[in-house]
């Protein structure tokens, strides 16, 4: 980096205690200097008078003037090398929509391919709205950030305004009716009306801005509940969205009740904190004390919602920070402490991890590096004024994270704001911040039915469902064919492939052929066109598991498809170098073909590698036959795969090479975040074990060894690590003879090898020394206590629990554990 980096360190010298500060100090005469510094570059291009414009209550205009500084960054990047192209962009985005605009006198819509006809009464209007203020807030933004070619031109204000004008006159008024999907009128349009209002302050006379204000007030009174009324309360990141909109609106309208109205609903002030955004949740929609984060009621959803709430909060922070209005609730290390327990564990280098995206899986414009660059902006705007360990550790994640994301420019994409681009280069310019290293250790959610294993080389974690958390989100025409995606995903990261799930794999990959998942080949319908939104959830109860020592891990789920023509029992063991995959009791009804997807791993057209099926290399290509496999496969630069014995097993797997064929419009339709139709295409090599038709009983058992080389894959397939000790309807049990470590699943009451539980639980056994260490979860959450037979005499002592766990006998050693109702594990020492 170059010595030119004035404005990354003065935003975080800005945003120091004063912006972001959760206790609310005083501000200092220095901190307020530095502060009324940035804010005066920010503001430079704006800042003059004017007799037709309202001057803000005092102390507001720095609010104002904070705000601008966390959109536009401060001062310009045109001297910046990296930034170069971002800045560009910005200034084609700009004049793509100031020279498509209607300027016309008779105009009904500002463009033409996204009429408001119908406004008030169609959906597809509503959409169209949504996208009239989101253009009108690009255009914004090439009018207030300094450096790019549109800064501060005359004409662009006043045809920015007379369009603002035009929307507030026809599509977007108090009393009018709200058709079509809420989210437009009351988290979408109002969140950029500010920010547009922010960018444009001096700009926009003072009635248009108050009419605009009311039109905001008028479709969301109060961030506290959905809609006008006060029935249905808001929840995480819509309760955030709409705090920090109601907030700009108190700030940019002199009306201090809504500032504080704002900040208030982040707490929950009116019920007692039923939903406050800073507290622990043990259903439904929040933060959960082990890490997840669900929203819409079903979905883990860290990755999209997750963000949005956290970079929410930050936000108002950041601008009510130090103020009279800044945020004082004693829990606000539940959001501080999610930055290492919610999200850390599901980011690989830079990117967030599908498994917790929900339908945004679907956004073309929205990849995984995508919404990682938009957590680690969040964490670089909360970091600076943090308390200790906090601050530190922030930096270090963020500049670990940026490092690592090697095969995309974060810094300077297309798809970021520039304040955001200028964060991320002080941070890797800052000598004085040490990267975090890639995290190494396995992790439950039991809240959210999610394991997330991260190994030197490789990361993986896999989508299970069941009566608590849904198989996926489909709706408002996104996710179209996301039908598969919570029946067992499975999701391999490597350092070799960091964009397997980021290079056009969703609208290419064969929706009924996920990674890991177990389907029949029944024909499913598209979910576009359909109006609402859904999150199907499982029949069956069980799905969850537990770690040990945080190195290994298990989880299982009890399977049953969404219309209860095919059942199956699955389970995946994480291990050092590899993961373990073990289904059983397959069985289809309805005259249909099933099978389980091993692997479906994309490729650029003609460049799928070499691979080895045992000794043999083969060169394979589109159109050739399928292969037969026996013992293993190898896929150059990727890893290895090993079948087990088990019982159950009667197919041999396939291999074969597929060429797909999709646009990103056909998974996601969606009125502002459909996908171009242009066709993609992708090369697939795919790995598959044919069940038959109305298999009965069948199973598979498969190791995958990510990021190993052929030797070691044929050594394993020679003499595997593990053995399988069971693979039936009620167990599910591997032993790791090098680790004295066993692990398993038991779906009901059951044995095997010396083992026996009274009902369903996960189950592992680590002996070190002379001494066995035992974890016990219950992920169906159907019982109170579950008694575990351990087999072998030298066990005899309880010599380490936690409360709830009796020693019921010695001979055979016979534990009683007391459940917790939320598949949490409890965790015991046996002593001889």
């Amino acid at each position: 980096m170059t010595a030119t980096w004035v404005c990354p360190a003065l935003l975080a010298t800005a945003l120091n205690g004063a912006v972001l500060h959760l206790n609310g100090p005083t501000l200092s005469r220095r901190t307020l200097f530095r502060t009324a510094g940035a804010a005066a570059l920010a503001g430079a291009l704006l800042s003059h008078s004017s007799p037709a414009f309202a001057e803000p209550a005092p102390g507001l205009q720095e609010l104002i003037d904070r705000r601008r500084l966390v959109l536009t960054g401060g001062q310009s990047a045109a001297g910046i090398p990296e930034l170069a192209a971002q800045l560009h962009g910005m200034g084609q985005t700009t004049e793509n929509w100031w020279s498509s605009m209607d300027k016309t006198a008779t105009r009904m819509s500002l463009w033409n391919d996204i009429p408001l006809t119908g406004i008030g009464q169609s959906t597809a209007a509503t959409g169209n709205m949504g996208l009239h203020f989101n253009r009108l807030y690009d255009m914004a933004l090439g009018f207030a950030v300094p450096g790019n070619p549109y800064a501060g031109n005359r004409q662009l204000a006043a045809d920015i305004v007379a369009g603002l004008k035009l929307l507030n006159d026809t599509a977007y008024k108090p009393g009018m009716r709200a058709a079509g999907n809420w989210w437009f009128w009351e988290i979408g349009v109002p969140r950029k009306t500010v920010d547009i209002l922010t960018l444009m302050y001096m700009e926009v006379p003072e009635d248009l801005r108050t009419s605009l204000l009311a039109a905001v007030r008028w479709f969301a009174p109060n961030p506290n509940w959905r809609g006008r009324a006060t029935s249905l309360a808001e929840t995480g990141a819509n309760r955030v969205d709409k705090s920090l909109a109601c907030c700009m609106r108190g700030i940019l309208d002199n009306n201090v009740d809504d500032i504080a109205l704002g900040r208030d609903a982040l707490s929950d002030t009116v019920r007692g904190g039923t939903n406050s955004v800073f507290t622990y949740v043990t259903s439904g929609d929040g933060f959960y004390a082990d890490g997840s984060y669900v929203q819409h009621g079903y979905l883990p959803y860290a990755g999209t919602y997750g963000v949005v709430a956290l970079a929410g909060i930050a936000e108002i922070i950041a601008m009510l920070g130090g103020s009279t209005w800044a945020i004082n609730d004693p829990k606000r290390s539940v959001l501080l402490d999610a930055v290492e327990n919610t999200y850390a564990p599901f980011v690989w280098d830079g990117r967030i991890m599908d498994t917790v995206r929900g339908r945004a899986v679907s956004r073309q414009r929205e990849p995984d590096y995508v919404s990682g660059f938009g957590l680690i902006s969040t964490v670089l705007l909360l970091a600076p004024g943090c308390e200790e360990p906090y601050r530190s550790r922030f930096l270090a994640l963020a500049k670990g994270w940026l490092e690592r994301c090697a095969d995309q420019k974060l810094v300077g994409h297309p798809t970021q704001s520039l304040a955001k681009s200028l964060l991320s280069l002080g941070v890797l310019s800052d000598s004085s911040v040490v990267s975090a290293p890639a995290s190494v250790y396995s992790r439950m959610f039991a809240d959210q039915d999610r394991l997330v294993h991260h190994r030197p080389q490789w990361g993986c974690t896999v989508n299970l469902s069941s009566k608590r958390i849904g198989r996926y989100e489909w709706g408002n025409s996104e996710n179209n064919l996301g039908w598969y995606q919570g029946d067992g995903m499975t999701f391999l990261y490597t350092r070799q492939d960091p964009s397997q799930f980021s290079a056009d794999f969703w609208p290419t990959v064969d929706p009924y052929s996920l990674p890991g998942t177990t389907v029949n080949d029944q024909v499913r319908a598209s979910g576009a066109g359909t109006a609402g939104t859904g999150i199907p959830r499982a029949f069956q109860a069980f799905a969850g598991g537990l770690t040990v020592d945080g190195r290994w891990g298990v989880i299982g789920m009890d399977h049953l498809n969404h219309n209860k023509t095919l059942s199956g029992r699955k389970s995946w063991f994480f291990l050092d170098e590899a993961v373990v995959c073990l289904g059983s009791a397959i069985t289809g009804t309805g005259g249909a073909a099933v099978r389980t997807t091993i692997e479906n791993r994309s490729f650029a057209m003609g460049s799928i590698p070499v691979v080895r099926t045992d000794s043999r290399i083969r060169n394979l290509a589109v159109g050739d036959a399928s292969v037969t496999l026996k013992r293993s496969v190898h896929i150059d630069g990727h890893g290895g795969y090993v079948f087990l014995d088990a019982p159950g097993i009667a197919d041999a797997p396939e291999l074969a090479v597929v060429r797909r064929t999709g646009s990103w419009y056909d998974i996601n339709s969606g009125a502002d975040t459909g996908g171009s139709p242009d066709p993609v295409t992708r090369d697939y090599l795919t790995i598959t074990h044919h069940h038959g038709t109305d298999p009965v009983g069948s199973g598979y058992a498969y190791m995958l060894l990510p990021a190993s080389s052929h030797e070691v894959t044929f050594s394993e397939s020679a003499n595997p690590g593990v053995k399988v000790l069971a693979n039936s309807a009620e167990v599910q049990m591997v032993e790791v003879g090098r680790n004295k470590l066993t692990l398993a699943n038991f779906f009901a009451a059951g044995t095997a090898n010396g083992y026996a539980a009274s009902g369903p639980c996960t189950l592992a056994a680590h002996q070190t020394g002379d001494q066995l260490a035992v974890s016990v979860a219950d992920p169906s959450r159907t019982q109170s206590s579950v008694r575990i037979t351990l087999p072998g005499t030298q066990w005899r002592t309880l010599a380490q629990s936690v409360p709830g766990v009796g020693l019921l006998n010695s001979d055979p050693l016979v534990v009683e554990v007391q459940l917790d109702g939320h598949g949490h594990q409890k965790n015991l020492t046996l002593g001889t």
